[in-house]
């Protein structure tokens, strides 16, 4: 179930209008309950380093809110 901190990252991650790029382990795992909701993807994976792109799930999460 999603909570309104989920909600307000991904509203800060649509209207930047790009993938977002993470760099630190720590910060990664915020994402990483979005993945789980279905609202961003991991689309670059190097070491330290992990993009993420939004859904179509994660538009209408932002939209929603």
């Amino acid at each position: 179930m999603a909570q309104l901190d989920d909600f307000r990252l991904i509203r800060e991650i649509v209207a930047a209008g790009r993938p977002k790029p993470v760099v630190e382990h720590l910060d990664q795992t915020r994402y990483q309950r979005l993945v789980e909701l279905g609202w961003l993807k991991v689309f670059s994976q190097d070491p330290g380093h992990v993009s993420y792109r939004v859904t179509e799930r994660g538009k209408a999460a932002a939209a929603r809110a």
